[in-house]
């Protein structure tokens, strides 16, 4: 597992980024390259400017799927929930949700085959880090996704650029301490091109989060 102190830079840096940038900052379209002082670990990141929520990956150095996928998500309180999808659109791949809940945050694998709710997803598995929490201004996800990168009709180019989805609601879900909770529509989606080639780290600072 990652170094207890790894964890916490990784905490406070990516928080203290976002309280200390200036807007016009925050805004920047496409994918940038993130890395938190004090880790060897460097992100790609996509911030969604008109809802103040930044996802950023990171992938160990391989040549083709599957691999795991390092996944954080920092966002305001306001957001009830967010999500990614890794096929770019709402069905027929995995879909990663977070949202807060009290003083933690908690992620919920889902999947749909068409425009219903997803449903709990078992094809994903995930290891939250400790470095996740949730505070009365904003909340961040830090999670460890297996089963991310590749599904059945599918699967992601950890050497370029890929087609992903974000989805967000502002209404909390029903039952927050619950990662299989019913939740609401979302009130904004996009689809949005992603750099991997940018998310990747060597296969060893990887393999010791």
């Amino acid at each position: 597992m990652m170094g207890l102190k790894w964890l916490a830079l990784l905490a406070l840096g990516s928080l203290q980024v976002w309280a200390d940038a200036e807007p016009a900052k925050r805004q920047q379209a496409g994918t940038t390259k993130y890395c938190p002082g004090g880790t060897p670990i460097c992100f790609s990141e996509f911030t969604v400017a008109t809802h103040n929520i930044i996802y950023r990956i990171a992938i160990p150095e391989v040549a083709a799927a599957p691999f795991d996928i390092l996944l954080q998500i920092v966002a305001p309180r306001a957001v009830g929930w967010a999500a990614i999808a890794w096929g770019g659109k709402m069905s027929n791949n995995p879909l990663t949700m977070a949202w807060p809940s009290g003083n933690r945050t908690v992620v919920s694998s889902r999947f749909t085959t068409g425009h219903s709710a997803p449903t709990p997803y078992t094809g994903a598995t995930y290891s939250v880090l400790p470095s996740s929490s949730s505070n009365a201004t904003h909340w961040q996800l830090d999670v460890l996704c297996t089963g991310c990168s590749q599904w059945q009709g599918g699967s992601l180019n950890p050497n370029g650029t890929n087609g992903l989805a974000w989805a967000k609601a502002a209404k909390d879900v029903t039952s927050p301490a619950s990662n299989t909770s019913a939740f609401s529509i979302h009130d904004a989606k996009a689809v949005f091109a992603h750099d991997f080639s940018q998310a990747r780290i060597p296969k060893g600072v990887f393999d010791a989060v």
